[in-house]
């Protein structure tokens, strides 16, 4: 009723507006952008009965909120971007005036010229990002921002890239034993009690080759987040209390996601096994049930004895004053007597020595089991089986091919069933479309980039009924194969550009997702590309460098992974012969004996 109600209110507004605009035959107010946008929207322009009497400027700033309040209508979702920076409203500013241009030819035209010229000529002032190395080796970068609240992160190289030689899965209980208990803190709520004080929030966060700990404060409470940053790094206590409390965190993380639809940890978990084996880039990121017992607080401190050196940590922050921020870093991060060394005192064992090198090494693996499933409204969910493809892809250091991949990312895209995204993010790319729009049975289709500092993962996963998998194989596979048979087209590339630069400016919004980039870049690359750079080397792609990085893929042969109840998946040699099948005969044969022999990078 409120709707009907409504609408008949702004129908009559409608009316009464051209009704008085008819009386009066010129207009004694200025039109508000709404009004414009609908006339163009419905197709009246031309007989619309106004002569505009606003200034040049004012007509463009109209013209301007009108695009931005019609955001969510098909004038901007045809270009599928996201008006999250200024970057990005001045370009879908500029792409929705070409578009009224092309409805109404009658337009004031000098007014949309001007701003056109006017967003393709934006430029954003670029934030430097001030980088300094400490004596012992540490490496400290900054950002200044805006706003009250300042984030801190560590960003060390821990991880399961780096849990060769100690029992596979000891990152995973690292993370979880962060912030629990240290030489001035004995507990997590200790902690907590002391940030709550700044407004603050405590994180941290393991990926495959990079930890981080973060927190968020008040700006006036950001030497006391250095307090506690290095306390919690550098002195954690490890003491049994802590290492029950982590264990029973990593137990609860494993039980929660057996419980979930999305598998996406555990598949990928499984993909980089049967690309890189079980060391190195292979080591699992969640821990196995049979080791979280086995992990001791004494493995914990050779671990963190052989990770946590100065040369291995960037300190990152956002909305600080550089020179102030190097002083603190100085005062707190001096590794004097790190508690490691005081247990690690009376024993005689030596940290094992690795040079952590990817060795890329395909074959399948499946992970077979029955994993409990979640009661929604008295129905429990369905058995899901979860299958992935992967070929070896380029490293984030490589420059000629690094950002032409990430484009290939974004134009195969995909996503679930019931949601891709939401309009102009996914709908238009390829899994979407071919797979996922065709085939009923495939509930979700990703492809997922995984670059790292020698080497990379391109991956394609789905998930499906268990009886259907085999055919899901063959349906990726196919679609696979398409980027070896067709010239991918300039309209798909330039989407996909797009769709990536609104990636990119939406995240570097967010000031902790700021403080992450600037962290691992510091870290790996030992400077920052700021996202105008990138921007740059995004809007130079061409659709001559994805054909060529996606040719690239197909050069060795790919890694196989199944997990769920996958019975019912062919065999490796059946596999294989799917995927060469499905491409163009200039391209290698797979066999057997390729797959046994390692390609060492």
């Amino acid at each position: 009723k409120f709707q009907l109600v409504l609408k008949t209110t702004l129908q009559f507004c409608f009316v009464l507006e051209n009704l008085l605009f008819s009386l009066w035959k010129a207009p004694v107010f200025e039109i508000s952008s709404p009004h414009i946008l609908k006339a163009v929207w419905e197709g009246s322009w031309e007989s619309f009965p106004l002569t505009w009497t606003m200034s040049r400027a004012s007509k463009g700033h109209q013209l301007l909120s009108a695009c931005r309040r019609l955001s969510s209508r098909k004038i901007l979702e045809a270009d599928g971007v996201t008006q999250q920076s200024p970057v990005l409203q001045c370009r879908a500013a500029s792409n929705t005036v070409d578009h009224i241009r092309n409805l109404r030819p009658s337009l004031d035209q000098s007014v949309l010229t001007n701003l056109s010229d006017s967003a393709n000529s934006f430029s954003a002032p670029a934030k430097a990002t001030k980088i300094t190395a400490l004596d012992n080796g540490m490496k400290i970068a900054t950002e200044n921002s805006y706003g009250q609240f300042v984030s801190v992160g560590l960003f060390a190289r821990v991880g399961p890239r780096y849990d060769e030689g100690f029992t596979p899965g000891i990152s995973h209980v690292l993370e979880k034993l962060a912030f629990q208990g240290s030489r001035q803190y004995q507990s997590r709520a200790e902690v907590m009690e002391e940030i709550d004080q700044f407004g603050g929030l405590i994180d941290c966060q393991f990926h495959r080759e990079v930890g981080m700990y973060t927190l968020s404060v008040l700006s006036n409470g950001l030497e006391k987040a250095l307090e506690i940053l290095a306390d919690a790094v550098i002195h954690p206590r490890l003491s049994n209390e802590d290492m029950e409390a982590a264990q029973m965190g990593v137990q609860f993380h494993l039980e929660d996601l057996d419980m979930q639809s999305n598998q996406d940890l555990r598949l990928t978990d499984v993909i980089h096994k049967a690309a890189f084996g079980e060391s190195s880039l292979g080591l699992p990121r969640l821990c196995p049930d049979a080791h979280i017992r086995k992990i001791s607080r004494e493995e914990l401190a050779r671990y963190l004895q052989s990770n946590m050196r100065p040369e291995n940590l960037t300190l990152a922050a956002v909305n600080v004053d550089h020179a102030e921020f190097e002083q603190l870093a100085k005062k707190y991060f001096t590794f004097e007597a790190p508690s490691w060394n005081q247990i690690l005192a009376s024993q005689a064992t030596s940290t094992p020595i690795t040079t952590h090198v990817a060795e890329y090494s395909p074959t399948l693996v499946k992970d077979k089991r029955k994993m409990e499933r979640a009661v929604v409204h008295e129905n429990q969910l369905p058995d899901v089986a979860h299958y992935a493809i992967a070929y070896k892809s380029c490293s984030y250091k490589d420059e000629k091919n690094f950002v032409p991949t990430c484009v290939l990312n974004t134009l195969m895209g995909g996503g679930s069933s019931f949601s891709a995204g939401g309009p102009g993010k996914g709908l238009y790319s390829r899994l979407y479309m071919n797979v996922l729009s065709q085939h009923y049975f495939v509930m979700s289709a990703v492809a997922t980039n995984h670059p790292y500092a020698d080497t990379g993962l391109f991956t394609f996963s789905g998930s499906c009924a268990p009886k259907d998998i085999g055919r899901l194989a063959e349906v990726l596979s196919a679609e696979i194969g398409r980027l070896s048979k067709d010239w991918i087209l300039e309209v798909e590339v330039e989407r996909a550009k797009q769709q990536l630069l609104s990636l990119l400016f939406m995240n570097l919004e967010s000031r902790v997702i700021n403080l992450e980039d600037i962290g691992r870049q510091v870290l790996e690359l030992q400077l920052r590309e700021s996202g105008q750079e990138l921007r740059e080397k995004i809007l130079n792609v061409t659709p001559e460098d994805v054909t060529r990085v996606a040719h690239a893929l197909f050069r060795s042969p790919p890694a196989f992974a199944a997990l769920g109840d996958v019975d019912k998946l062919p065999s490796h040699d059946q596999l294989l012969k799917i995927a060469q099948e499905k491409m163009l005969p200039k391209f290698p044969t797979f066999t057997v004996e390729d797959v046994s022999d390692s390609d060492k990078i």
